[in-house]
């Protein structure tokens, strides 16, 4: 155990990491839970990743004729390389979110950049 590398994230940094995405019509309901279904199941499969923090926000355009997906991340890091790595992989797995979203005919375009802003940590 001497030779591995233990991070301590209670001595670390969290970083809200702010993504969203714009649809040119307004979704329906199914599609509104296939999305957080998508991100949810995604962000999972991710050490690093709080999943009980993430969240999908759809807000509707004020004529409903778009609709806009903000998706709230949460990513934790003991040391900058830990926190970049983390957003190394979390742009990975938003390229996983829009193949899964986009085999199921949902167009949309994302926001760039994403928005990352630190966060204090709560143990």
């Amino acid at each position: 155990m001497a030779n591995l590398d233990i991070e301590n994230v209670s001595r670390g940094r969290k970083v809200m990491v702010l993504l969203y995405l714009n649809f040119n019509r307004q979704l329906k309901q199914q599609e509104s839970a296939l999305i957080e279904q998508v991100v949810k199941q995604t962000s999972k499969e991710l050490f690093g990743i709080d999943p009980g923090s993430t969240k999908v926000t759809l807000i509707d355009s004020e004529n409903n004729l778009a609709s806009r997906a903000r998706i709230t991340f949460f990513i934790l890091g003991s040391s900058e390389n830990s926190l970049q790595l983390r957003k190394r992989l979390l742009q990975l797995a938003n390229e996983k979110i829009s193949q899964k979203l986009k085999s199921h005919h949902l167009e949309f375009t994302m926001e760039e950049p994403t928005i990352y802003i630190d966060s204090p940590i709560t143990l």
